[in-house]
This record gives C-alpha cells, sequence and structure tokens, in this order.
C-alpha cells in the first residue's frame, strides 16, 4: 500500500500524534506491568527449580528458559506478523495486546500447582507465547503512534518503566525467594491487568478498510528473514550482544549469591531485594537524563555506545572478587548504563526500521534480542560454570558489552 500522508517509518493508518499526551503515561504502564512479574520470575523460577532438584537445579534451569525463549522468539516473530495483517474495528494491535495476558496468566497460575519438570516446560512455554502476544504488537506501537521528535521521550517513559519494574521484580521475587509458587500464582495476572487497561485508554482506530497482505504460510515463514538492511542488522547485533551481557549475570544472580559467594538462600533473597532497590535508582536517574537529553542533541549512538561500554566496566570487580560489594558495584553501575541504554536504545530501534507496513513484523525480528539471550545465556553460562566457573562467565560478559557498543559506530542513518 502507498503511503501518501505519513513520515518515513509510519504507516497512514497510524500517523502519530504531535505530542505524547496520555500515550506516554499508558506506555510506561504497559511496559512496567509486563516486566515487573517477568522480573520477579527472573527469581522465582531458579528458586522453584532449586526446591524441585537441588543437585540438578543449573541445568533445569538452563533447560527450561531454553525452551521459553525459543518458543517466545518464533512466536514474537509470527504475532508481530499477524498483527500487521489485522484488520478490525479495534484496530490491528490492540486485539492481540488484550489477549496475550490471559493466556500467560492461565498458564502460570497452573506451574504453581505442578512439581513435573516436563509439565513445567510445557506451561512455561505456553507462558512465553502468551507473552509474545502482548509485546509483538505493543513493541509496534513507538514507531506507529509517537512522533520522530518525540521518540526520545517515550523511549524514556518505556525505559524508566521497564527498569522500575525490573527493580521492583527484583524486590518482589527477593521477597518469595522461600515460597517462588505463590508468586507464580499471582504475579503473572499484573501483566493481564496492565494491557487491558492499555488497550481501554489508547484505542485504534477502526481499520477495516485498509488495505493488506494476503495471509499465508509463506507469508509467515518470510517473516523470520531480516530486512536486508545495514543499519537494521547492525542494531539487532547491538542490542543482542549486550544483553547477552546482561542475562549472563542477571538470570544467573540467585545462583552467583549462594554458589560463587557464599549466601544462603534466605539471605541472598534478602540481597536481591536491596539489590532491586540500588538497580531502580540508579537505572531509574539515568533514564530521566538519556532520553530528553537524545532528544535536544538529537542524537542516539554517542549515547548508546557510552552507555555499553561503562555496562562492561561495571561487570569487571565480579571477575575478580567474590564478595557483596562487588554483586552491589555491578548493579548501581551496571544499573546506572542500562538505564542510559535502555532509555535510548528504544528510540535508535524505531529509527532504523526500514519498512513502514511491516513494523509489527521487523520489531518481531528486534525482539530476538531480547529473547534470543534468554535462550543462549543459561546454556553458556551453565557449560562455562560446570567447567571453569563464575569468573570466565564474568570475563564473557565483559567482552560482549564492549563488542556490544563496537558494533553501533558504523550505523548511518542513526546519528
Amino acid at each position: 500500500m502507498a503511503i501518501t500522508s505519513s513520515a518515513p517509518g509510519q504507516s497512514q493508518d497510524a500517523v502519530p500524534a504531535p505530542r505524547l499526551g496520555r500515550l506516554g503515561p499508558l506506555l510506561f504502564l504497559a511496559h512496567a506491568g509486563w516486566m515487573l512479574p517477568f522480573s520477579a520470575a527472573g527469581a522465582l523460577i531458579p528458586a522453584l527449580m532449586a526446591q524441585i532438584d537441588p543437585d540438578q537445579k543449573v541445568a533445569l534451569y538452563a533447560t527450561l528458559a531454553a525452551a521459553g525463549s525459543i518458543a517466545s522468539m518464533i512466536a514474537t516473530i509470527v504475532f508481530g506478523a499477524l498483527s500487521d495483517r489485522t484488520r478490525s474495528r479495534f484496530g490491528r494491535r490492540n486485539p492481540w495486546i488484550a489477549s496475550g495476558g490471559i493466556v500467560l496468566g492461565l498458564a502460570a497460575t497452573m506451574m504453581s500447582f505442578t512439581s513435573e519438570f516436563a509439565i513445567l516446560v510445557v506451561l512455561w512455554v505456553v507462558l512465553q507465547i502468551g507473552l509474545a502476544v502482548v509485546l509483538a504488537p505493543l513493541f509496534a506501537v513507538l514507531p506507529e503512534r509517537v512522533s520522530a521528535k518525540n521518540l526520545g521521550k517515550a523511549s524514556t517513559l518505556i525505559g524508566l518503566g521497564q527498569l522500575l519494574a525490573q527493580s521492583l521484580g527484583a524486590i518482589v521475587g527477593g521477597a518469595y525467594i522461600t515460597m517462588p509458587r505463590e508468586g507464580l500464582r499471582w504475579l503473572p495476572w499484573l501483566i493481564a491487568v496492565a494491557m487491558i487497561i492499555f488497550v481501554l485508554l489508547s484505542r485504534e482506530k477502526d481499520n477495516r478498510d485498509v488495505a493488506r497482505e494476503p495471509l499465508s504460510i509463506g507469508a509467515l515463514l518470510r517473516g523470520f528473514v531480516p530486512p536486508r538492511d545495514r543499519d537494521f542488522l547492525l542494531a539487532l547485533i547491538g542490542r543482542f550482544l549486550l544483553l547477552l551481557s546482561f542475562m549472563m549475570v542477571l538470570l544467573y544472580q540467585l545462583f552467583v549469591l549462594t554458589d560463587y559467594i557464599g549466601l544462603d538462600i534466605a539471605e541472598a533473597g534478602g540481597v536481591i531485594g536491596t539489590g532491586g532497590v540500588i538497580m531502580a535508582i540508579s537505572s531509574g536517574i539515568a533514564t530521566l537524563i538519556s532520553g530528553p537529553l537524545s532528544d535536544r542533541i538529537k542524537r542516539r549512538k554517542p549515547i548508546v555506545i557510552v552507555a555499553s561500554l561503562v555496562f562492561a566496566a561495571a561487570e569487571l570487580p565480579l571477575v575478580f572478587a567474590a564478595d557483596l560489594s562487588a554483586f552491589y558495584l555491578f548493579l548501581a553501575v551496571g544499573g546506572f548504563a542500562y538505564g542510559m541504554y535502555i532509555a535510548v536504545d528504544q528510540a535508535l530501534l524505531a529509527e532504523v526500521l526500514p519498512d513502514a507496513e511491516n513494523q509489527g513484523k521487523d520489531m518481531g525480528i528486534l525482539s530476538i534480542a531480547n529473547t534470543g539471550p534468554q535462550i543462549i545465556a543459561p546454556i553458556v553460562a551453565g557449560i562455562v560454570v560446570s567447567i571453569a566457573g563464575f569468573q570466565l562467565v564474568f570475563g564473557m560478559a565483559v567482552a560482549l558489552a564492549v563488542l556490544a557498543a563496537v558494533v553501533l559506530v558504523p550505523i548511518r542513518r542513526v546519528r
């Protein structure tokens, strides 16, 4: 379909408002709403694996995380493509955003009532698919409904919502660390509530009269092929590497605290909660500064590159010191760097999208940078820990963060 009146990167049936208005706070709510339960799950799921089999907890967690992340990666691309082609009186994104939270809430509740590992894997896969149903269209809202001059502000609100929720989720996860089933039973339902509020207060236009590409198996399969766009691929690789570096440490924080630093599980829960507060403060300050600054100076790349390098520096103390001060320093400095990164990288990603009519699919492909590290990090870290210990894992994380900065330098379309 020809685009005659929209700005580059924006579809004709979703011309953005010149001001953020009510959409900005709603984006904050929506992204905080999905991140909080999944941040808590980062502590609850390993704790549940430790209850099921203390001797095989690392292997069980790696298997569960890998299965869920593979499902999420595939589902995000599929449902991104489906939302691109959805035509309804409620628009093309909102119907999907509203429904996925209910699916994952049901799956999480069922997980809390079983100890059969095979059933847990199946339910975790269903939960991750439900999250993909939510996130694939939600990620497309930013480039579709926000004007270019407000991308930094909107990205800041999204990043702030994610970061504060991530930190609060760590606090909640720490509180439920000795009773993970109770946390799994109700926390994911916050996602359903947040998405229903978002949909009710940010209604889309009726788009039943908008032309669309016919849906076919071939069209869905083509959705897995990244656009042949250099800047798009560099942005994808950069985010993938940085988040892989982050996940190498964060996904294993419970085991880092118990097996590397030497705390018992109750003490580790308290540290995770305290760490959540530290990270909330440091990342929140960085996010509030970085997003508006990128709009003011009209530059995204320098902020994202510096954030990646600072994040690498934050991980270094863990290589040399197995103590709590190194862990807290990682959360404080790394949290600040991650706050810088997440506030601006969302805007950078929105500006490298090459195709206005396939933003859901393309944002789904970019989400590989979110889900891919969740597949690779548990597997790689699990293998490396069993062979060489946690220090090598931390060293690899430092190298990945530096590489994430390097690959962003050649991007041309975004300054």
